[in-house]
């Protein structure tokens, strides 16, 4: 398969604090990629570096065979994000949202994105201002996946949100891994998460990478299997994946 991100010798600090530290990271195509850590780990300071939003202060992105040291505004258009909170024009409908977000990229398909507003029960002519947080998720995941992004990237999207909402996005999710090939990355601290819909799983510690690969490398030990869970909080507390 074939690599859609690639970040090399990722380093960030915020002043004298250390935030990623020589971070490598690889997301092949098809891949649904659980990034899990602690919070604080650096997950959201990944996420914004992958977007260009945080320049790193060394290393180097690259998106689509591309690389650069900071992602462009061109190369974000085959990105579609989901941030942890939604900001909308809360007199918007989704209709309305639909236009506006479409005209900013030329492969917005609006057949597409009423398709996925249906799916994910989402009145079209609601403002968004009336909507509850999980309904302003769903329609955040649908303006971010009408325009076929290569990558789809959510930021811890299920924190807060009811069970059933949470199940629709994760189903969500997977379908487009298997129908459309869509490449998701989606960091997380609910390791449950990962379990349901992760092809591959990275964990990050201290600002590397403390394991990247398949699921059943951390629940293998030589002992017997145990839970994606306990491996994850060995590796929170130790640092490895013991």
């Amino acid at each position: 398969m074939s690599s859609v991100l690639h970040l090399s010798d990722i380093h960030v600090r915020y002043g004298r604090t250390r935030v990623l530290s020589g971070l490598e990271l690889n997301v092949e195509q098809g891949a649904v990629y659980g990034f899990l850590g602690r919070n604080g780990a650096g997950k959201t300071t990944t996420v914004r570096t992958i977007l260009g939003v945080q320049a790193p202060d060394a290393g180097t992105v690259t998106l689509n065979g591309r690389t650069v040291r900071r992602t462009t505004a061109a190369m974000r258009r085959d990105i579609g994000y989901v941030s942890q909170e939604q900001h909308f024009f809360d007199w918007m409908t989704a209709q309305h949202l639909g236009w506006f977000v479409g005209a900013f990229y030329p492969s917005w398909d609006a057949a597409r994105y009423k398709m996925l507003l249906e799916r994910l029960v989402v009145p079209p002519k609601r403002r968004a201002g009336q909507l509850s947080g999980g309904t302003r998720l769903k329609l955040a995941i649908a303006i971010a996946l009408a325009h076929r992004p290569k990558l789809l990237i959510l930021d811890e999207p299920t924190a807060g949100v009811d069970p059933v909402t949470r199940r629709d996005v994760l189903d969500l999710l997977q379908d487009e891994a298997r129908s459309e090939g869509r490449t998701v990355l989606f960091s997380t601290h609910y390791v449950a998460e990962v379990e349901a819909i992760g092809t591959v799983v990275g964990v990050l510690h201290e600002g590397k990478l403390a394991y990247e690969g398949p699921l059943d490398g951390l629940r293998d030990t030589p002992g017997g299997k145990r839970t994606l869970e306990d491996a994850f909080v060995a590796i929170a507390r130790g640092g490895v994946p013991a």
